[in-house]
């Protein structure tokens, strides 16, 4: 099997963090540890120079700002409690300081080797990664229980929460490039996967080049999994065992043998819905370039499943051994194989037969391949075969689509979200649309109350051009629209004088600022108010 040769990483910060520098309790900039840790690390940088370990009736704090700095090929054992808890101005940093060796997917050097949770007892206080950045963890070893987890490693634990962090450039040489989970059901939100990898070519196929977990029942929600790759299933979600909630995430051009953004397998019986999901740009060696199911009946509601590309077959969907899913609301098309021919659904054997209601799907069961494809005899009602009519360079429906209230008028049971992809209303005036972006055309602006603010809107989200911003002010003092990444850079700001109270609208035309794609902040501040909401922005 090929492998799919992966870009130049980007000046990432790494780059920009040449000399980490930090003060201390004992107001030190900088510290070395090896051994038992714990504490309160509130310094600039702390030097990993060997092996460390919270053990189980120790605790350990890890201040916003703090770079933790691996000087070699070492690794971190929590059996205790660790709260590393940053901000977005100050993001906690993991790295290591020399990633010589690093591409080398058979030797250790060049990264380190990741952070273990394994079997914490239930009198533990929990741990929290919060507003953390890992990058060139690496596992890699002789011993196939530490090739797991390029950066986190965590089993038997349920008591941890990964929220807005990121991993960057992460490698294990079985599962999970950057997160690895086994019977670990915690809590994953609003984080950022890119460009990590796992699995070797020829002597073991990787699952879940962002993220694996097998077993556990954990909370995948509002992530991006973007340029991840796998040898085997899940270039960047792999799913195996038991499901889990899947929802709200953003799957950008991502890479395996089967399931090119993401992969769910084995697994007797799902009760969890797989919702508001976009697909998009992922590519598969084989099939399933968006998704692959195996061994597996998972619900899919209301996922936007478009330009993905495989060579096999399946473009958007791909089912193998007698597996029976169910499609409510979805959009699948604008995906291929091959050279360009379009091909949404494949279906590998003739037990492979997919329901599919109030789908938007190119072509048809009528264009359906695969052994399962070409004798389909599934459940096919209500569906349309139109062209969505997406925003210009986006994934939002525009209003003349046929997409729009054209939903299952019967949700009940279907475990519908408040709000789609977007963080807009799900269901309006109690019709849903297809797709994972509700049309908002006839949603109105909420007062909430006292606010000098009424209703931010933000359209089209994600984008990859211009932003319409729209609010409303009953003052009219100075205004401030800046734009700010996830790890706290500002990349954009604007000042506005003495505006006229009323509706406010604003463009930002993304595609003129140079800057990488993923999730940013637009700030209003006026006066003593501020407004704050979340953008995803796509290259």
């Amino acid at each position: 099997m090929k492998r799919k040769t992966m870009k130049k990483p980007k000046l990432l910060i790494t780059t920009l963090l040449l000399f980490f520098t930090n003060a201390t309790i004992s107001y030190a900039q900088t510290i070395e540890v090896s051994g038992i840790v714990s504490g309160i690390w509130d310094v600039d940088t702390v030097k990993v120079v060997g092996d460390i370990e919270v053990r189980e009736a120790l605790s350990l704090n890890i201040s916003p700002g703090v770079q933790v700095i691996f000087e070699g090929e070492y690794f971190f054992n929590i059996q205790g409690a660790v709260k590393a808890i940053g901000s977005d101005i100050h993001p906690i940093v993991f790295s290591i300081i020399d990633t010589a060796g690093f591409h080398n997917d058979t030797l250790p050097g060049g990264g380190w080797k990741n952070i273990r949770l394994e079997d914490i007892k239930a009198s533990v206080d929990s741990t929290v990664f919060s507003y953390c950045h890992f990058e060139y963890g690496k596992a890699v070893s002789a011993d196939s229980v530490y090739g797991y987890g390029g950066a986190l490693c965590i089993r038997n634990s349920d008591k941890v929460s990964i929220e807005n962090c990121t991993f960057y450039s992460n490698y294990a040489f079985y599962n999970g490039g950057a997160v690895y989970l086994e019977n670990a059901s915690i809590k994953l939100i609003n984080n950022n996967f890119e460009n990590n990898r796992c699995g070797q070519t020829f002597t073991y196929y990787g699952y879940g080049g962002g993220l694996c977990t097998d077993w556990g029942q954990p909370n995948i929600h509002q992530n991006t999994f973007t340029e991840n790759s796998s040898t085997g299933i899940g270039g960047g979600l792999c799913v195996r065992f038991s499901d889990c909630m899947v929802s709200h995430n953003i799957f950008k051009n991502n890479f395996s043998a089967l399931g090119g953004g993401f992969g769910i397998l084995h697994i007797a019986s799902c009760n969890f819905v797989i919702s508001n999901n976009l697909f998009t740009q992922n590519s598969a060696e084989f099939f399933g370039a968006a998704i692959s199911n195996g061994d597996c009946s998972p619900t899919y509601v209301n996922n936007t499943i478009t330009d993905n590309h495989c060579i096999g077959g399946g473009g958007g969907f791909y089912c193998k051994d007698s597996v029976v899913p169910v499609l409510y609301n979805n959009i699948i098309y604008g995906n291929t194989q091959f050279w360009g021919e379009v091909n949404q659904v494949y279906l590998w054997d003739l037990l492979s037969q997919p329901n599919f209601y109030y789908n938007d799907i190119e072509g048809g069961k009528e264009n359906f391949y695969g052994t399962g494809g070409t004798a389909f005899n599934g459940e096919y009602e209500n569906n349309i075969d139109e062209n969505p009519l997406f925003e210009p360079g986006q994934f939002s429906i525009l209003p003349e689509s046929l997409c729009v209230n054209a939903g299952t008028p019967d949700t009940s049971g279907l475990l519908i979200p408040e709000t789609d992809l977007a963080n807009n209303q799900r269901i309006v005036n109690g019709i849903i649309d297809l797709g994972a972006y509700e049309n908002q055309q006839n949603v109105g602006i909420k007062n909430p109350g006292s606010s000098k603010f009424i209703g931010l809107k933000i359209s089209p989200n994600p984008t990859y051009g211009i932003a319409k911003l729209s609010f409303e002010i009953k003052e009219n003092p100075e205004t401030i629209i800046r734009v700010v990444s996830a790890l706290g850079k500002e990349v954009y700001q604007a000042f506005y004088e003495n505006l006229e109270p009323g509706k406010q609208t604003f463009d930002i035309d993304f595609s003129d600022l140079v800057f990488p794609a993923g999730i940013y902040h637009i700030i209003i501040e006026n006066g003593n108010i501020r407004m704050e909401e979340k953008i995803m922005i796509l290259k």
